[in-house]
């Protein structure tokens, strides 16, 4: 395995998920210097709670945090479904966090001839001052959405709880914003979906621009696999405007619901709500909610993969779990 060094200017795309994260990243993956890695890692801030620099001195160490994120779903999925490897050659050159996780990305960048490497996981929202403390020259994209057409999404795809969804929209917003602004502008750039999807080729521009990106055309493109089959297919492979599915998908009971916890928050992005709700979910409810949900995603995947879809699914578990340990919400 070629090593080369690519702990630096590393891009990290965040938003809280059913936002259009995949659509920025998928986009900015098709740039001819930028590799992002479409796949969740999830494991980041657990990991670097786990392996600080100091701790990374030993080379036993830094070949355990290699191995951790190379087992992981994410890595494993795009190396070819096995687990990526460094060698103790190669871990022996590396002295601390961004320098390893960097070859881990690096080798998948180099593959595709690329020369950064990026990350889209969404709920690494919660936690940008810590990637930027582990990665000093990452930069960060928050892109957000209305949070009825996230709990839509979230619903249709996978059965979600509504009000879980939108509560966790609008206090990771709240914190990633918080750490995003203390970051400053050199460092952290948010945009929305529907600024973005209404205009692509200006919003691209200054996203390529913050990125330290020269201008491609081609970043113009994006699969948004996550639309539903018919927006899908009428995209062809463009950014274009996907906005106010929750209008028609949720009763006006629902929309109530969803208002009462978020409203304010969309109020303060720019959306128009009739409610300016603020209301937080026990947590109680949260708990019930997200054993619900995670009963439903369970079923999904089974139903979806069958026996097939047990060993991915163990490593979703794995991966999920170690993000539990460090998400707020």
């Amino acid at each position: 395995m070629q090593i080369q060094d690519m702990s630096k200017d590393q891009i990290f795309v965040v938003g809280v998920n059913g936002s259009g994260t995949t659509m920025l990243a998928d986009a900015l993956g098709r740039h001819p210097e930028l590799y992002m890695l479409l796949q969740e890692t999830r494991v980041l801030p657990y990991l670097v709670n786990r392996y600080s620099n100091s701790i990374l001195r030993d080379l036993s160490a830094r070949r355990a945090l290699a191995n951790a994120l190379g087992s992981s779903r994410a890595f494993w999925r795009c190396n070819g479904n096995r687990p990526l490897v460094l060698s103790d050659d190669a871990l022996s050159t590396l002295s601390d966090f961004a320098g390893v996780v960097g070859a881990m990305y690096g080798h998948l960048a180099h593959l595709e001839g690329k020369q950064r490497w990026g990350d889209k996981t969404p709920m690494y929202l919660q936690h940008i001052e810590m990637l930027a403390r582990a990665f000093p020259d990452a930069r960060f994209i928050h892109i957000y959405r209305d949070g009825r057409d996230s709990a839509q999404s979230f619903h249709r795809r996978w059965r979600q709880a509504p009000s879980r969804t939108i509560f966790r929209w609008k206090k990771s917003i709240a914190l990633g914003r918080e750490q995003g602004q203390r970051l400053g502008s050199a460092r952290y750039f948010e945009l929305s979906y529907e600024e973005l999807t209404a205009d692509p080729e200006s919003w691209m521009r200054r996203v390529c621009s913050f990125a330290g990106l020269d201008f491609h055309p081609d970043v113009l493109n994006s699969s948004m696999r996550h639309m539903d089959d018919t927006a899908r297919q009428a995209a062809q492979g463009r950014m274009v405007q996907n906005n106010n599915k929750w209008s028609a998908y949720f009763n006006s009971g629902q929309i109530d619901e969803l208002e009462q916890i978020a409203g304010k928050m969309l109020t303060d992005l720019g959306y128009v709500a009739r409610l300016q709700g603020d209301k937080d979910l026990s947590s109680a409810q949260m708990l019930r909610l997200k054993w619900f949900d995670w009963a439903n995603v369970s079923m999904h995947q089974i139903t979806l993969f069958g026996a097939k879809g047990l060993i991915p699914f163990f490593f979703r578990i794995r991966d999920a779990l170690m993000q539990n340990k460090t998400n707020k919400y």
